[in-house]
């Protein structure tokens, strides 16, 4: 018996084995979910160096092409590509190391120091809490012993529960093993990206060659046209954010030292950092902020919010937008949406990447949306939409009627002014 190929039937078999085949894949993946996580997962921890390289030499990207443009220009007259890299990789590599370190010497002993603090002052606390109740509620003696109580009730759960935490301050051999394996990825990490720095050209030449041998010319036109828009989106809207961060923070620093705001210094560095989260950034660095400044000095706690507030809108009203200006294009509405997904997703990754993520589709769509009216001859501005749904299309697609009112309304000019225009 002879078979004769038929590319249709062909065709047809090719694509009913792929969607058996993915059918299998996701009744595996259905039963099988906690061990494919768990796959998943190491895979995860094992490349977790490269991601972590990854992000660094992209935040790093942009200061290594300022000096590389400066050493061209006033210090390496002659083109020597090599030179300049390794020159450039230098420098922002310590710069790198010097503000990790910074930050780092900055941080930890006022970490620890507020800690102690806290542990040390829950007495002080006890005490106040009582002479602000006698002050308050003394011509009130039934509700004067009932806060009282609460108060007792207070204390002694905060002991027991600073009883419970101080052992486990202690016994950190427990999670020394985590912070070892992070800062063991982290230095990783900063190797891997310096190697990045030293040969993006190289790597971004190999991608677009097996790209170009993997698939059609369009479809290569659209990945390079998403990895472009993505690098120009994140670029933009992270170092906005951390020249943001950065000026809000020294701004903090010294509001704080001005009204004498205990561990300002931490305070500062705290509220930077957080800031770089859109819109509740501000929030969560001002939650543990206050509640450190709550235990060491309650009257100045009330300051310090009322401080924190004025910053988060001149950050949000002023400094913010004549930074970042339009680097998102995203509406409100659509912010929010992306930070709580990106935050419940994948926690403070999430939070960070949500917003420029959330942009790239944004465009995207916006883009398609755009093409698909253009082919139907329909206008793309969305105030042409604000309309009742019966007005945006015309019956039969034919052109509207002209009725008299329509007419009446109408300018048509005479002869003579077409003879004089024609003339001109």
């Amino acid at each position: 018996m002879k078979f004769y190929s038929n590319k249709k039937y062909n065709t047809i078999a090719v694509y009913a084995i792929i969607v058996i085949a993915i059918s299998m894949l996701m009744v595996v993946a259905i039963f099988k979910f906690s061990a494919i996580s768990r796959v998943v997962g190491n895979i995860f921890s094992i490349l977790m160096p490269v991601f972590i390289g990854l992000a660094i030499a992209f935040l790093l990207n942009p200061l290594l092409n300022a000096i590389e443009k400066l050493l061209k220009k006033y210090v390496v007259k002659k083109p020597h590509p090599k030179l300049v890299r390794g020159v450039s990789v230098t420098f922002t590599s310590m710069f790198f190391i010097a503000v990790v370190g910074g930050l780092l010497y900055i941080v930890i002993p006022a970490f620890i120091d507020s800690i102690s603090t806290m542990v040390d002052n829950v007495s002080d606390v006890y005490n106040r809490l009582y002479d602000w109740s006698a002050k308050l509620l003394s011509d009130n003696p039934k509700l004067e012993n009932f806060v009282n109580e609460k108060i007792d009730d207070f204390s002694a759960n905060l002991n027991s529960v600073l009883d419970q935490v101080q052992p486990m301050l202690m016994n950190v051999a427990s999670g020394a093993w985590s912070l070892i394996n992070f800062l063991k990825n982290f230095v990783l990490g900063f190797i891997v990206s310096i190697y990045l720095l030293i040969s993006k050209e190289t790597l971004q030449a190999q991608f677009k060659k097996l790209f170009i041998a993997l698939f059609k010319r369009s479809t290569c036109e659209k990945i390079f046209k998403v990895a472009s828009m993505s690098n120009k989106t994140f670029g933009n809207f992270l170092t906005g954010k951390i020249i943001d961060s950065l000026i809000i923070g020294i701004i903090c620093f010294f509001g704080c030292w001005v009204l004498k705001i205990p561990y300002y210094i931490l305070i500062a560095v705290i509220v930077g950092i957080t800031n770089i989260i859109p819109y509740f950034g501000p929030f969560i660095g001002a939650i543990p902020s206050a509640a450190l400044v709550l235990f060491v000095e309650p009257k100045k706690c009330i300051v310090f919010v009322i401080f924190v507030f004025i910053l988060q809108q001149f950050d949000g009203n002023i400094l913010g937008p004549r930074i970042l200006g339009g680097t998102t294009g995203l509406p409100t509405f659509w912010v929010l949406v992306a930070l709580f997904v990106g935050g419940g997703l994948f926690k403070v990754v999430g939070l960070l990447l949500a917003v420029p993520t959330c942009s790239v589709a944004y465009d995207l769509l916006k883009e398609h949306t755009a093409k698909k009216l253009h082919s139907k001859n329909m206008p793309t501005a969305t105030e042409e939409y604000k309309v009742p749904f019966t007005h945006i299309y015309h019956s039969d697609g034919k052109q509207p009627v002209i009725t008299p009112e329509i007419l009446e309304s109408m300018v048509i000019p005479s002869a003579d002014e077409v003879n004089e225009v024609d003339n001109d």
